[in-house]
């Protein structure tokens, strides 16, 4: 059991685009190219348009708005992908303390780390290279039973409850809205991880299905320890995606309430998108 932990997904969640099948052939997705990122705009809806099940609504269309409401700023134009940290980082931090973003948050291509954890949360790995947050403090604790069994210590959950503090008091309207409108950088990172053909706010609205979809536990989490790193004990628990281990390892009590914020979370993402777009013949 690595150090891929609940800060993983609760942060994911914190910036709104925290996330199942595949639109392709069901295979590992390929790793996030090295070379410098395209410097071609997002690809036009035009051609993502047969795989929408949830689109993102755009301004002056799906809203309903066609002018910008009286008092209030017209959005700033997206800058490129490769340049867009900076931006990124000052909407959210009219959400979020900018220092404690700062504590919590990779920022250098934070945008395309967000993309490939997200699609890779229902998979048995994540990208340890590319993840989008810094770990907590303190080690990963265990406690040993009467019968001399591992187990994840009650005292480990507690260190994620700052962060699941945090996501509780999120204003979940407000970083949606971040999210759509930084969309297009979002899906032109998803299309650079080669998905050409699917639509990234289906994929997370899968991924935020299959985080719900965690088993609820109602005895200690046993651990074993083959080799250098935990396993679950339980074959069933180990068997399941890295983002329902993470769901597992923080605990019951977190897990609820993280839950609740993606239940939430996903009814404000699919609610521009409830009927299926159907491409012109």
């Amino acid at each position: 059991m690595r150090k891929t932990t609940g800060w993983l997904l609760t942060v994911t969640i914190a910036v709104a685009i925290a996330a199942a099948v595949v639109f392709a052939p069901r295979r590992e997705a390929p790793q996030p190219a090295v070379a410098p990122p395209a410097e071609n705009p997002p690809p036009p809806a035009a051609e993502i348009e047969p795989l929408r099940r949830f689109p993102v609504p755009q301004a002056g269309a799906d809203s309903g708005a066609t002018d910008t409401a009286p008092g209030t700023e017209p959005p700033q134009p997206l800058p490129p992908l490769r340049d867009s940290d900076a931006a990124l980082l000052e909407s959210l931090g009219r959400q979020l303390d900018p220092d404690r973003l700062g504590k919590l948050l990779i920022v250098k291509n934070l945008i395309k780390r967000l993309v490939v954890t997200i699609d890779n949360l229902p998979r048995a790995k994540l990208p340890l290279r590319r993840l989008p947050t810094t770990p907590p403090p303190g080690k990963f604790q265990v406690a040993k039973t009467a019968d001399g069994a591992t187990e994840i210590a009650p005292a480990n959950y507690a260190r994620y409850e700052d962060y699941v503090r945090l996501v509780e008091d999120l204003d979940t309207q407000a970083l949606v809205s971040v999210y759509f409108h930084f969309y297009p950088l979002f899906q032109q990172a998803y299309s650079e991880l080669g998905y050409k053909s699917a639509y990234f706010n289906d994929r997370l609205v899968e991924v935020i299905d299959h985080l719900l979809a965690t088993p609820k536990l109602t005895a200690p989490v046993r651990l074993v320890q083959p080799s250098v790193y935990y396993k679950y004990a339980d074959p069933r628990l180990e068997s399941l995606s890295a983002g329902q281990k993470i769901l597992i390892r923080i605990g019951n009590d977190n897990a609820i309430k993280l839950k609740a914020k993606l239940q939430e979370l996903r009814e404000a993402l699919v609610m521009h998108g409830r009927k299926t777009v159907i491409p012109p013949a």
